[in-house]
């Protein structure tokens, strides 16, 4: 018998599910949870992979069909950020199993004024760290890779971590479970006299001239808080260690290993884990809302080191198209890569809601038994988020030229506009 197209790309899919399920059978001994979103990614596997759209196809044609709210539906959850001051300006995008919409508020100023909003690029912060992820999934699907061994196993000898005997694995990090601080000492260190908003800049400049030989030589001087694989323990040092390790686990530097393991595959045109002088004429002015007046905020960039942890860039058309392949909605090597990612692996917090952690991913629990992944970030200058719920299909994406730090957040709008769906979705239905 001769497979067609379809046939033989839906056979693949099922081949892979088997070897994906017989190699993590330990993942499937978790908890009832668990198991469920190990079978959701299965079933988008089995049932999404026939016939898929490229990026590229998909970005074409999905433009213009989201179809489960309109833009009357969001206004009111983005439209008070903006009255209220808590943002200049924000773009979100919209995906489901329709089609992608895009939908900008207040004001966006760039270096080229002629940029339309949804080629603006805005700093995605954290939301870098699940592109690492990513990464560090794909690495282990490659064999050059491995979440539960020691980290170590990828650093140079004078590189290696100090866990008083203990070592700390990719996991450890990709769950923040290593016990290393949220970021070395000399970040807290700043001008007394200066004013909030530039003693977090200069904070946060770290990232900006901070180097891994630097940060490493700290390392080895410090304890840990806590031991590897014990407690929850948010860390952007973590972050950039795992994006150090599977830079170091490919034998490439780790923006060259975005490039051409994500941003390429998934036809990203205008994602980098670096800055070109064509993207800065097209990045977003940054405010800093975290002090009044918000006046525009220093232009920092993470260094090769840093990045992996929050200095990724990006847009509304390149972030729907990331947003599609969380979603099982267009064709991808990654599919593997991205279903490992969304497994749980630790509790977070046992709530209600119970909180989970993924390989970077937080994992929420609703009360209907459904599901939201998601993951906010921040720099000093723009927030960002990245929201969905796989069982609905759907899927949100804010970026806002604003940053907070510690104030409003416009991951809750995201969460929000999930919900709505979800509630719009039942009633329709009812009917």
């Amino acid at each position: 018998m001769v497979l067609g197209q379809a046939e033989y790309r839906r056979f693949t899919a099922i081949y892979k599910v088997h070897q994906y399920v017989r190699t993590h059978l330990e993942i499937l001994a978790m908890n009832h949870y668990q198991a469920c979103i190990i079978l959701l990614s299965i079933l988008f596997l089995i049932t999404s992979t026939s016939g898929l759209p490229t990026p590229d196809e998909w970005r074409t044609t999905a433009y213009g069909h989201f179809s489960s709210l309109t833009k009357e539906d969001v206004d009111p959850f983005i439209s008070t950020l903006i009255t209220y001051n808590q943002s200049k300006g924000m773009v979100v995008v919209l995906v489901d199993r329709d089609g992608y919409c895009w939908y900008s508020y207040g004001t966006l100023t760039t270096k080229d004024d002629d940029s339309p909003d949804n080629r603006t690029l805005f700093d995605i912060g954290s939301v870098s760290k699940v592109m690492t992820g990513l990464l560090m999934a794909d690495g282990e699907i490659r064999g050059e890779y491995n979440l539960t061994a020691p980290v170590n196993t990828w650093l140079p000898d004078q590189y290696h971590l100090n866990g008083e005997g203990q070592t700390i694995t990719g996991a450890d990090l990709a769950t923040h479970r290593s016990g290393l601080p949220v970021t070395p000492e000399v970040f807290a260190l700043t001008d007394p006299a200066a004013t909030g908003a530039d003693q977090l800049e200069e904070s946060m400049r770290h990232y900006q001239t901070m180097t891994a030989d630097e940060t490493y030589q700290w390392l080895a001087n410090t304890t840990l808080y806590s031991p590897p694989g014990y407690e929850y323990l948010y860390s952007n040092l973590g972050g950039a260690v795992a994006g150090d390790s599977i830079a170091r686990a490919a034998g490439v530097p780790y923006p060259q290993l975005f490039e051409e393991r994500i941003a390429i595959p998934l036809d990203m045109t205008s994602t980098g884990a670096s800055w070109t002088i064509e993207d800065l004429n097209r990045r977003a002015t940054g405010y800093r809302g975290y002090e009044y007046p918000a006046d525009e905020a220093h232009l920092i960039r993470f260094n090769e080191f840093w990045t992996a942890t929050g200095g990724i860039h990006s847009n509304a058309d390149d972030m729907a198209v990331f947003l599609a392949a969380q979603l099982g909605l267009i064709e991808t090597p990654l599919v593997d890569a991205i279903a490992m990612t969304h497994t749980p692996r630790f509790t977070a917090y046992t709530g209600p809601p119970l909180l989970e952690q993924g390989i970077f991913w937080d994992i929420l629990h609703n009360r209907d038994g459904t599901i939201i992944i998601k993951k906010p970030g921040e720099t000093n200058a723009h927030q960002a988020v990245i929201a969905f719920n796989p069982t609905m299909g759907a899927g949100v994406v804010i970026l806002s030229n604003t940053a907070t730090v510690g104030g409003t957040h416009v991951e809750g709008q995201a969460i929000a506009l999930l919900e709505r769906m979800q509630v719009k979705k039942q009633n329709q239905k009812s009917v």
